[in-house]
């Protein structure tokens, strides 16, 4: 088992800022301090005291650090990976399996006021140092973010028995509940099939009334929605996505930075040099010179 710590510290320079996505697995997330912006399945929170959020399986997530100060943790639980080999297992059956087909989910949020936030934050501190002391440090595309990875067999064993006694806390103070229907379930829905239609199609011609007709929604109320969650136009999302995926062909190969711009959905490559720089604040050539590469 390879779970990943990653440990946020931020500073004037840099700030935690992670895009909107979603995980397959949940994820426990530790705001230590600082001040945050939270938004879970289009619910936003303001996050200013120490607590713990639960960011259950397939659950949209985008988080912003809005402090120049704070400390914040996070790990994913891997819940096939902690499940026990006889599948009649009793733990299997009536917690670890419901919670991975997403018949049960975790609450959201665990707060110093909650029965049982010590217990559990002493856990997870136990897990912390563990990864500080024994673990390889990493570092992450973003600054403020660093990983940490356990090689040995017996802390991997460690680190399975902490997350595995994290749920059994979590579940013994009440905190594991039937998951409910919601009325935004239609959007999240919405959102996510975009998402992936523009992640999967990006190197061809994409018009936003594919990705309304995709979803069910009136053209004009898509680009308003999309924009609502996102913080970005569909246009700019699909932009954005594009840059994304020619940085790394830029930093990774050789290829010439016209053939990336047209692998990358781009078949103007004086528009694609001006949406990069738009983007990343610099020209695709000056950006692949930092990696030592020349087109």
């Amino acid at each position: 088992m390879a779970a990943i710590l990653y440990e946020s510290l931020n500073s004037r320079e840099e700030k935690l800022d992670v895009g909107l996505d979603w995980h397959d697995e949940p994820e426990i997330i530790y705001f230590k301090n600082g001040h945050y912006k939270l938004m879970l399945n289009l619910k936003e929170y303001d996050i200013t005291d120490e607590c713990f959020c639960i960011v259950n399986a397939g659950v949209i997530r985008k988080l912003e650090s809005l402090d120049e100060k704070g400390v914040e943790y996070s790990i994913k639980l891997d819940l096939n990976e902690l499940c026990f080999q006889k599948e009649t297992d009793p733990v299997n059956e009536a917690l670890l399996y419901p919670l991975k087909n997403g018949t049960i989910k975790f609450s959201e949020f665990i707060t110093v006021s909650d029965f049982g936030f010590l217990q559990i934050l002493r856990s997870f501190n136990d897990m912390v140092r563990r990864y500080r002391e024994f673990g390889t440090k990493g570092t992450t595309d973003t600054v403020s973010v660093r990983k940490f990875v356990l090689e040995s067999v017996s802390d991997q064993l460690m680190v399975k028995a902490d997350l595995l006694h994290i749920i059994a806390l979590i579940d013994s103070f009440g905190m594991v509940q039937d998951k409910e229907d919601v009325d935004a379930e239609k959007q999240v829905r919405a959102i996510k099939d975009s998402i992936n239609y523009i992640r999967e199609h990006y190197r061809e011609k994409l018009y936003i009334r594919n990705l309304s007709e995709l979803t069910g929604l009136n053209e004009q109320y898509f680009i308003r929605f999309f924009g609502s969650v996102t913080g970005v136009s569909p246009l700019d999302y699909i932009n954005r996505y594009r840059v994304e995926q020619a940085s790394k062909l830029l930093r990774d190969t050789d290829t010439h930075v016209y053939e990336i711009a047209e692998e990358c959905g781009f078949h103007n490559i004086g528009n694609f040099i001006k949406i990069f720089r738009s983007v990343t604040g610099e020209t695709p050539h000056k950006f692949r010179k930092q990696f030592g590469k020349e087109d």
